[in-house]
């Protein structure tokens, strides 16, 4: 089942309010909506804002900032364990930098 969001005028004594019912469709959402708050007057901006069917893991993180982490942690990883390689890589991208730079035709 979802999750539905609205704003709801239910009357002018209770004026808007902002409601938040589980159902499948949005006009069981309507239903439900009216059923916890009785004969509103009006039901605006009904929206489904999760839908547990779809999320079949208890993990609703950020998986591209995960993602990103371990991406740096395996580039930091390799600096260390191969850091000559790094270092001599370096130095021939420094020279021929400056041999491009510096030596002009």
């Amino acid at each position: 089942m979802a999750t539905w969001r609205a704003e709801v005028f239910v009357n002018s004594r209770v004026g808007r309010i902002n409601t938040e019912v589980e159902a499948a469709t949005f006009s069981g959402a309507k239903e439900q909506i009216y059923a916890k708050h009785g004969n509103v007057q009006q039901i605006v901006n009904l929206r489904e804002v999760s839908n547990r069917a779809s999320n079949n893991s208890s993990f609703d993180g950020d998986v591209g900032g995960s993602l990103g982490l371990i991406a740096l942690l395996v580039v930091i990883f390799l600096v260390i364990e191969y850091w000559q390689w790094v270092l001599g890589f370096g130095i021939f991208l420094l020279i021929i930098w400056a041999i491009a730079t510096f030596v002009k035709d």
